[in-house]
């Protein structure tokens, strides 16, 4: 096949596939880190300040990677950036899972162990940072505007997904070892990079125009869409980090192996409802962001009001359930409307910006309220709340883009 042929036939079921894979590796590590990282950072004996900012660090190294790797997208193509962040997030991974292997056997301690973890962690991010700007560019590229947000569903599906793979056998492979699955992960994304090298067809290349003010134009155009963004990963991040304390407190669960059980229940129970709505409900009806972005941040924020009453491991599910599915209207919505808001030659650009800011909201949303937590269990759930009806609010006053029929 020549390259002009693998051009044209760019985005098809087979890139897709590829793509999707590679975003599911993403999410299967995501989930992990809640599901397996803050317990056994409780195990080694690490202060609720350090696994939050263990937890935000990567974010720090995405913030500005993303936007970097995203414009870089533009130059070289999709298919070598993405393959640059999986081979970051599967040696990333492997980095992250020996040094708390260390920690386990007590050969790192205290001081040296937050550090050496944080190094890794800031590695893993500078790199992994790469999958999803790729990503979004390559939807964007491959797809009209009418397909727009139905394609921009299925990037974040995957993710959710991916969320669903990672409990499911971090709970079958945490019986070999507690970071067992963690190691697991690192390998599927070496071997999804190894098949995104060699399989998946690079889209036509549209190069912006070279401007040294096109980031900050690009920034202007979608910046509601990226204080959205950054608002639900400040929230939605920061209750996932408090919530192994909050099984500690509120439901009295102790012992490390039935968190890490509790806490995958609760991602799948997530993750199912992000896939039913984002695999199938999105697919079929078509749903304005303009009108999902009004509600959904409202949504969730009630539902965040809800947490310090859960008392139960059922009570628990559900408000993740109800999570994942305020989640999956904001995220797609988010992505859809500011891609549709900018040029075909800014897509990589808007892309890594995209990618950047909940990874922004990531940073601070967990160190922070893992913090505020510490002082008063509340207060991360008032703060959070608040910042969610501001947003859904906020948006009632933006001019969001019609989907074109």
């Amino acid at each position: 096949m020549t390259e002009k042929q693998a051009l044209v036939n760019a985005g098809s079921k087979k890139d897709r596939t590829i793509l999707l894979a590679g975003l599911i590796a993403y999410g299967i590590g995501q989930s992990l880190l809640y599901i397996i990282f803050a317990p056994i950072g409780q195990t080694i004996g690490m202060p609720a300040w350090q696994i939050g900012t263990v937890i935000s660090i990567s974010n720090l190294g995405i913030l500005f990677a993303a936007p970097f790797w995203g414009r870089k997208s533009d130059v070289i193509g999709r298919r070598k950036v993405l393959v640059i962040g999986l081979i970051g997030f599967g040696f990333g991974y492997f980095g992250l899972a020996v040094v708390l292997q260390f920690g386990l056997l007590g050969l790192i301690n205290a001081l040296p162990l937050f550090l050496f973890l944080v190094l890794a962690r800031l590695f893993y991010g500078s790199l992994a940072g790469a999958i999803q700007p790729a990503a979004q560019a390559y939807i964007a590229d491959t797809t009209d505007e009418g397909s727009r947000a139905k394609g921009m569903a299925l990037i974040a599906s995957a993710g959710g997904l991916g969320t669903i793979i990672g409990p499911i056998f971090a709970g079958g492979l945490a019986e070999v070892s507690p970071l067992f699955p963690m190691y697991v992960a690192g390998l599927i994304g070496l071997v999804v990079s190894i098949w995104t090298h060699f399989n998946l067809k690079e889209p036509t290349k549209i190069i912006a125009p070279n401007s040294q003010g096109i980031m900050f134009r690009v920034f202007r155009q979608i910046f509601p869409y990226l204080l959205g963004w950054f608002v639900v990963f400040f929230v939605f991040t920061a209750i996932q980090t408090i919530t192994v304390f909050m099984i500690n407190n509120q439901l009295g669960i102790i012992d490390s192996q039935d968190q890490i059980r509790t806490m995958r229940n609760a991602f799948l129970f997530m993750a199912l409802i992000t896939v039913v709505m984002q695999v199938g409900v999105m697919q079929i009806w078509k749903m304005e962001p303009r009108i999902l972005l009004r509600l959904a941040f409202i949504f969730f924020g009630f539902v965040i009001l809800v947490m310090p009453y859960v008392s139960s491991d059922f009570e628990l599910y559900l408000l993740f359930m109800a999570m994942g599915f305020a989640v999956s209207l904001v995220m797609p919505s988010l992505t859809s409307a500011a891609s549709l808001t900018v040029s075909s030659s800014d897509q990589g650009i808007a892309a890594g910006l995209l990618a950047a800011a909940p990874t922004f909201g990531m940073v601070f949303g967990p160190m922070s309220m893992s913090i505020l937590y510490q002082y008063n269990a509340m207060m991360p759930i008032y703060f959070g709340a608040t910042l969610l009806f501001l947003t859904g609010i906020y948006f009632c006053f933006v001019k969001v883009p019609y989907l074109e029929p």
